[in-house]
């Protein structure tokens, strides 16, 4: 969190482009160790059949800090550039609260279920190749919805920052029913919707023809990310030995921010031959075999 705040904050004071890209890269550290930290603390310090529920609200928290980033953002953007830099500082008082009030767990509770102790697993290494497909897939929103937005439906900043919060939002509410959802599913099968949900509002926000329709489509895939985090995070928990719990988290938060690196590169060539309309629907035609995939593949388990 230290490495957040002085990483995300110090566009504050730098005004020379190396500094700023200097200080990005401190920020990625930071959040990279926040996610990672954060998600094996949570499973360490709760029971297994509480993980669901408490992965879930921190899949809430995500979505809501989104929709408090890009609301805060865009005024504070309005009174200055250096504003946005700003909401770094929030961490400043959390980095107090988690050393007074977060305990390191004594013991790691014990391995349940078909676990191993080896995070370069077959399984484990299905569920980050999984992440990060997720995640190339999604980001295709958030890094050209803007230029389909003003192209569809000549929406100006505000409205597309209004849509993107309104993605987070959905993510918020999907995160606090979590629990719910995974008492009634398996891992499998959360996969197959999360994956079916990008698949769907994709191929309806590249086929839109209005800004309404976008934005339907653009909600119906703040379902998909909302199951995304949550889920893959619970699977990856519930896979792998207490012991190796942080460095098989480590990998899963690789992949993610792999798959936001990798996400605009991919879309480039794509959306020179087809245009963006047209990479919207490749991405989700990306997600709609591995939806299929998970879907027959929980049905054979079950059937099994």
């Amino acid at each position: 969190m230290g490495l957040y705040l002085v990483g995300g904050g110090s566009g504050l004071v730098l005004d020379w482009l190396p500094g700023l890209l200097a200080g990005r890269s401190v920020l990625g550290i930071g959040i990279a160790g926040i996610m990672t930290t954060s998600t094996a603390l949570l499973a360490d310090l709760h029971e297994p059949e509480q993980h669901s529920r408490v992965l879930g609200w921190q899949g809430a928290a995500m979505g809501f800090g989104g929709v408090v980033a890009l609301l805060l953002g865009g005024l504070l953007a309005a009174l200055s550039w250096r504003g946005p830099f700003g909401i770094y500082l929030l961490a400043l008082p959390f980095v107090v609260l988690v050393l007074r009030y977060v305990p390191e767990p004594g013991v790691r509770h014990a391995a349940t279920g078909n676990v191993d102790a080896n995070p370069w697993t077959p399984r484990l290494l299905g569920l980050y190749a999984m992440m990060f497909v997720g995640i190339v897939v999604f980001y295709t929103v958030p890094t050209q919805a803007p230029f389909w937005l003003a192209e569809v439906g000549g929406a100006g900043p505000a409205v597309t920052g209004a849509l993107i919060a309104a993605v987070n939002l959905v993510m918020t509410l999907v995160g606090l029913t979590f629990g719910r959802l995974r008492a009634r599913w398996d891992f499998p099968r959360l996969a197959a919707a999360l994956f079916a949900a990008y698949a769907v509002g994709l191929i309806v926000i590249g086929l839109a023809g209005s800004l309404w329709v976008t934005a339907l489509g653009m909600l119906v895939v703040g379902l998909g990310i909302g199951l995304q985090n949550p889920t893959m995070n619970g699977w990856v928990v519930a896979s792998v030995a207490p012991g190796a719990r942080t460095r098989a988290l480590g990998f899963l938060t690789s992949a993610l921010f792999l798959g936001q690196f990798g996400s605009p590169l991919l879309a480039q060539p794509v959306i020179g031959s087809a245009g963006l309309g047209g990479t919207f629907a490749f991405a989700g035609l990306l997600g709609a075999p591995v939806a299929i995939l998970l879907a027959v593949a929980g049905l054979r388990r079950r059937g099994a």
